[in-house]
C-alpha cells in the first residue's frame, strides 16, 4: 500500500543494505532458473510486517495480497511456494545472493534495486503520504516539517524520500514496519509518518485511527513488482505470463477485493 504500503507499494533500501546486495552479487553463487525451481520449491519472501500486504495473523501464519498473490502465480506456473518472511531492509541482500528466488513482496522497481536484482512487470502501483495526528495542526506542507520528527519504514521508498530531502531540517526516526509506525504517531512518539498511501487506507478503514492526511503537493509514485534474481529468464518470463494470467480470469481482481477492498482501482 510502496506499497507495505503497501498499500498502496510499496521502497527503497538504504545505502548499506544496497552494498550488501551488490556485494553478495558478484559472488559466484548460481541463480536457480525455472528448470531448477520446478525440480523443487519456490522459495518466495516478504517482510511479514506490511499489513495488508503481508503481515503473520493471530494463528501465526503469514497472509496478505502478496502472500495470495504469490499462491496464484505459483499455482499458474505448476510450482510448489514455499513463502517465507525476513527483515524488510535485508531482502535484496538475501535475493541477490541467492536465498530465495523471488520477493513477492510489494517492492517497488526502482534504479537502485534493478542494480542488484531484476523485476518482472508491475503488479500495481503505489505513492508516498504524509499523515500526521488527528490534533495536529501546523502541518501543510513540507516547510512545516522543520524541527520535526519524520517517521518512515526502513529500507522503503519513504525512508529514502525523507532522508534526502530532509537537509538537517527534520529529525527521521525509522520503524521497521507500518504497525510500529502508526502507534509511533498516535502516541506521539513522531509527529510525522511518511507512508505509501494503500497500506495507510486499509487500516484505516479497519480501524479507528486518530491520524488525518496532508497534502503537501506532488509526491513520488511507483510500480510495485516480482523481484527476482539476475539471470533468471525463464522464471521472469514465467511470473509475467502468471500474472498476466491471474488478470485476465479475474483471480486478481478477487484478491484486491479481498484485501484491498470491492472497487478500488488498483493498477
Amino acid at each position: 500500500m510502496t506499497n507495505h504500503n503497501k498499500p498502496f507499494s510499496r521502497p527503497f533500501i538504504s545505502a548499506l543494505a544496497l552494498l550488501g546486495a551488490l556485494s553478495l552479487a558478484s559472488l559466484p553463487a548460481q541463480a536457480r532458473d525455472l528448470p531448477e525451481i520446478r525440480e523443487d520449491v519456490f522459495q518466495v519472501v516478504n517482510s511479514g510486517a506490511y499489513p495488508p500486504f503481508s503481515f503473520v495473523n493471530t494463528a501465526g501464519d503469514v497472509v496478505g495480497f502478496d502472500v495470495d498473490i504469490t499462491e496464484a502465480v505459483a499455482d499458474k506456473m505448476g510450482v510448489e511456494a514455499n513463502i517465507q518472511t525476513s527483515p524488510w531492509n535485508g531482502i535484496v541482500a538475501a535475493l541477490a545472493g541467492g536465498r530465495f528466488d523471488a520477493c513477492i513482496c510489494s517492492m517497488s522497481a526502482t534504479d537502485e534495486r534493478r542494480k542488484a536484482v531484476d523485476f518482472t512487470d508491475p503488479y500495481y502501483s503505489s505513492g508516498l503520504s504524509i499523515w500526521v495526528g488527528e490534533e495536529t495542526d501546523d502541518v501543510s506542507s513540507i516547510a512545516d516539517f522543520e524541527g520535526k520528527r519524520v517517521g518512515s519504514t526502513l529500507g522503503e521508498t519513504g525512508n529514502q524520500w525523507a532522508t534526502e530531502k530532509a537537509d538537517g531540517r527534520w529529525r527521521n526516526q525509522t520503524f521497521q514496519g507500518l504497525p510500529d509506525m502508526l502507534n509511533a504517531l498516535t502516541t506521539g512518539r513522531i509527529d510525522v509518518m511518511v507512508a505509501d498511501d494503500i497500506p495507510v487506507y486499509v487500516a484505516l478503514n479497519e480501524d479507528d485511527i486518530a491520524i488525518k492526511q496532508v497534502d503537501v503537493g506532488e509526491l513520488p509514485r511507483f510500480p510495485a513488482a516480482i523481484a527476482v534474481q539476475q539471470g533468471t529468464p525463464e522464471l521472469k518470463a514465467a511470473l509475467n505470463t502468471a500474472l498476466a494470467e491471474i488478470r485476465a480470469d479475474g483471480t486478481y481482481q478477487e484478491i484486491v477485493d479481498k484485501w484491498i477492498g470491492p472497487g478500488v482501482d488498483f493498477n
